[in-house]
């Protein structure tokens, strides 16, 4: 299980990610995480075992601290998600060995209430006139890009992630998968409805972000039918009859972009050192690797960031192989062994036009690294990153901070972080398909303080090494369950 977003200093064993940091847990065991909490805000736990979480295994994480705005109440978390009515696991398969379309959403749940054909049940909350709520919103799909909107009514964004952010009003609010946004909500409509009722909507990008669709619902269908853009109520005390809500809903632009750059203002500010890095040599690229014969798992595309799409070994995660001094391609390893904690290394990462290659597919990606929230320093749609330019235009005074960013199609995200958390820590899309297909590196953070920064020597990782074999022992007894010359993902 992971805890997004967790800067798990100095416990990178109990990030949760199979293959990385731990054997998956065996049918029937059990396993204990004990971490300590370092920031606050709103994020969401859930299974980082191949597509897993995209069936339901996956829940809302409320750290409470304080705000940089003031409200009267506060509701439940809205967790956004799109739902199969196949497992994700059937839906990635027919994706990778049939027409090669990303698998159409059946409907679009809040906290798991949603429509599908014109039967099911909305979310529905409560305001009262003239109160201000505290609406804590979060991604939480398998591959949909989502705009946030209450008909008739603004408000003010102040948080992205775990990042309390100077508070700034919108109509609309984009969301990509895995990111997060507490926003506070005057009840005082701008445009009133006859019946005090407005429908919270999502409309999700689709095809725009190279994510997913939902069956029946194009972008900004007005018709009542497919509603799975209307996916909640808001009810005003004297609201009056059972009648669906009469409101109008907000022209939003379908893009797969962050929120506006300068938009995004820390209320604790950073100053990004120059790098201890070569940029040079950290530009990655994500691309689509078209069957290369190297990488030809299973006959099929895979997804890359290094020049091999990750595929991990279960029953070996990395953090049990730290005597390593080569390491097999396909565990996609970056090594950062740098010893300065205080000063910042940089990372660009392209979407598809960018080199030579062969795996040229300008696309959008929603970009979680673990083990960090890093600071946001450049980003651009539909502009090439040039090594000698772009770095002059880098924002280091105070840049958006996150621990999930958009890479734009055609363009680059460049994000800075310390190196004070000895680890291994996944980069990846977050998108369940893009990551299945391998798009992921895994940053090897001070190597050679893993184990000691960890408390391997007092016997930290033999949790760790007590699970592999549970593991281990129940694919002995359940080979059919597992098979790995059929695997055919890279297992986050």
């Amino acid at each position: 299980m992971h805890w997004h977003g967790i800067r798990q200093l100095h416990t990178v064993q109990m990030d949760g990610v199979n293959g990385i940091t731990q054997c998956p847990v065996a049918e029937g065991d059990t396993y204990q995480y004990k971490f300590k909490i370092m920031q606050y805000g709103t994020s969401w736990y859930h299974s980082h075992y191949s597509a897993q979480y995209s069936d339901g295994v996956a829940g809302p994480m409320l750290i409470h601290g304080p705000n940089s705005d003031n409200w009267d109440e506060e509701w439940e978390p809205i967790m956004v998600t799109d739902w199969l009515h196949n497992t994700a696991f059937e839906e990635y398969h027919k994706e990778h060995f049939g027409n090669g379309k990303l698998p159409q959403a059946d409907s679009i749940l809040l906290n798991g209430k949603g429509r599908f054909n014109g039967k099911g049940e909305y979310y529905i909350n409560k305001f009262e006139a003239g109160k201000k709520y505290l609406i804590r919103i979060i991604n939480a799909s398998t591959s949909l890009h989502f705009h946030f909107s209450i008909d008739g009514h603004k408000f003010k964004v102040i948080s992205t992630d775990f990042v309390p952010i100077k508070p700034y009003e919108t109509n609309s609010l984009s969301v990509g998968i895995g990111q997060r946004y507490n926003v506070i909500v005057e009840a005082k409509p701008e445009t009133p409805s006859s019946n005090g009722k407005y429908w919270i909507r999502t409309e999700y990008t689709g095809g725009t972000c190279n994510g997913g669709q939902v069956r029946g619902a194009p972008l900004g269908d007005a018709d009542p039918a497919r509603d799975n853009q209307r996916v909640g109520i808001i009810s005003y005390m004297d609201a009056t009859g059972t009648d669906n809500p009469t409101s109008t809903r907000t022209q939003v632009e379908p893009d797969c972009l962050d929120e506006p750059f300068d938009k995004l203002e820390p209320i604790v500010k950073w100053s990004v050192s120059a790098p201890q890095n070569d940029i040079k040599g950290a530009v990655f690229e994500a691309g689509l690797d078209f069957k290369d014969k190297r990488m030809q798992r299973m006959g099929v595309n895979h997804w890359t960031i290094t020049d091999t799409a990750m595929w991990l070994n279960p029953s070996s995660p990395t953090i049990l192989n730290l005597a390593n001094t080569t390491w097999d391609p396909e565990y996609a390893v970056v090594d950062y062994n740098y010893d300065d904690g205080d000063n910042m290394v940089y990372m660009v990462i392209t979407s598809g036009n960018h080199s030579t290659r062969s795996n040229k597919l300008a696309t959008d990606h929603p970009i979680h690294l673990h083990g960090h929230d890093f600071a946001v320093i450049g980003q651009k749609a539909n502009e090439l990153y040039d090594p000698q330019r772009t770095p002059l235009t880098f924002k280091l005074n105070n840049p958006p901070r996150r621990d999930t960013a958009m890479l734009p199609r055609g363009g680059y995200l460049a994000i800075a972080f310390k190196p004070d958390n000895p680890g291994i820590w996944a980069l990846h899309c977050h998108i369940a398909w893009h990551a299945g297909s391998g798009l992921a590196l895994q940053i090897m953070e001070r190597h050679t303080e893993i184990a000691r920064a960890n408390g391997d020597s007092s016997g930290a990782f033999t949790t760790i090494r007590e699970g592999c074999q549970k593991w281990d022992k129940w694919l002995l007894k359940n080979p059919h369950k597992f098979n790995e010359t059929m695997r055919d993902d890279s297992g986050i």
